[in-house]
């Protein structure tokens, strides 16, 4: 929810974000985005101290210098608490994922994809929210008057950055043979390099398991519940959960796409039993809930389901106990990491079968 500076929702922020974003079955990180994007637009009004509400309504459309002046100003950061009076938050904000390789930039401006995302999310707000006030005050929107509010929101898409293509400097890659190794043996339970606590240990090699087999999302394995393994097939369901109800969380985590299957080796089956079986039984509270991975610190998270901050701090862990080949280890590392296993076994299929190699001049 967008909030005023006394914590109470935006009318037309809300109604937006409900008809036109959570209704189209977006995800929430993207429900954010929109939001984040309409709190920049609304600290534009403020600092040009401009109502738009009573502007769009009495057919004023803004000007080409006015949709200038909000391009320049979605380049900038959020403004410090103590540096700008704040008229809105975003209430749940997903936290910044760290160890993410980028280009350096200007402190006080953000890259040209999140100028990109807030630009498109601000001109469907425009949009929208005009064409909300000027039906609500005449009933019916005349075609001349549609085609300028779709001409200036057009104008303001113009302005958008362009996004220059992933560059192979910069973009997050898969872990080496060597350092595959070394983290598979840094979490074993037996490993004197094991930095964890002996009461998370069987868990926390469990989550390493997990991700590195499966090459799934972070999201995907704190949604993980023990009702979506099946141990007599050896299979788990990724399963999109979005508004799970039965999940406590203030971040819930969710999948990205859409359902599947993977399969599970028999190590990796037997680790997931072993682990429902015996470590997740013993802990208070883990009987609440159907999620796989749980808090073991005794206090009053005791047994509720892992949260994303603590996955972020077992992988800072790791990333401590060996910062020369494990430095730049992420949950997405590991997914990143399975995907090329899964090519190079593709690959070495390709070559020994040649009724998998394509024809000559065959398409794809």
């Amino acid at each position: 929810m967008l909030l005023n500076s006394v914590g109470i929702p935006h009318w037309h922020a809300t109604l937006f974000a409900t008809t036109q974003v959570r209704n189209s079955n977006k995800a929430p990180n993207t429900l954010i985005a929109a939001l984040s994007a309409v709190r920049m637009l609304l600290r534009w009004c403020v600092s040009q101290s401009l109502d738009l509400e009573s502007r769009l309504a009495s057919h004023a459309l803004l000007s080409n210098a006015e949709l200038e002046s909000l391009r320049a100003f979605c380049e900038g950061r959020r403004p410090r608490r103590d540096s700008v009076s704040k008229p809105t938050k975003v209430r749940h904000l997903r936290a910044n994922e760290h160890a993410r390789a980028s280009i350096s930039r200007a402190p006080d401006r953000v890259s040209s994809g999140v100028q990109y995302i807030r630009i498109t999310y601000i001109a469907k707000y425009l949009e929208w929210m005009t064409f909300q006030l000027c039906e609500r005050a005449t009933q019916r929107l005349d075609p001349g008057r549609a085609s300028d509010v779709k001409l200036m929101t057009a104008s303001f898409r113009a302005l958008r950055p362009t996004i220059a293509g992933r560059s192979r400097l910069t973009s997050r890659r898969g872990m080496s043979s060597d350092a595959q190794v070394q983290l598979l043996e840094i979490v074993g339970p037996t490993s004197d390099e094991n930095p964890f606590d002996p009461l998370v240990q069987e868990r926390n090699e469990l989550i390493v398991w997990l991700l590195f087999h499966l090459g799934i999302r972070a999201g995907e394995l704190l949604a993980l519940k023990v009702s979506d393994f099946d141990f007599q097939k050896n299979e788990v369901v990724v399963v999109r959960r979005h508004g799970d109800k039965s999940d406590p969380r203030r971040h819930q985590p969710v999948a990205k796409t859409l359902d599947r299957r993977l399969s599970l080796s028999n190590e990796l089956a037997a680790a997931v039993a072993k682990y429902v079986l015996q470590s997740r039984r013993r802990i208070p509270g883990a009987k609440r809930h159907h999620f796989l991975l749980v808090t073991h610190k005794p206090g009053p998270h005791e047994g509720a389901p892992l949260s994303r901050q603590m996955l972020a701090k077992i992988f800072s862990t790791i990333r401590r106990s060996a910062p020369d080949a494990l430095a730049n280890v992420v949950p997405h590392v590991l997914r990143h990491t399975a995907n090329d296993r899964f090519s190079e076994v593709m690959c070495k299929s390709r070559s020994n079968n040649p009724s998998l190699k394509r024809s000559k001049g065959s398409t794809s």
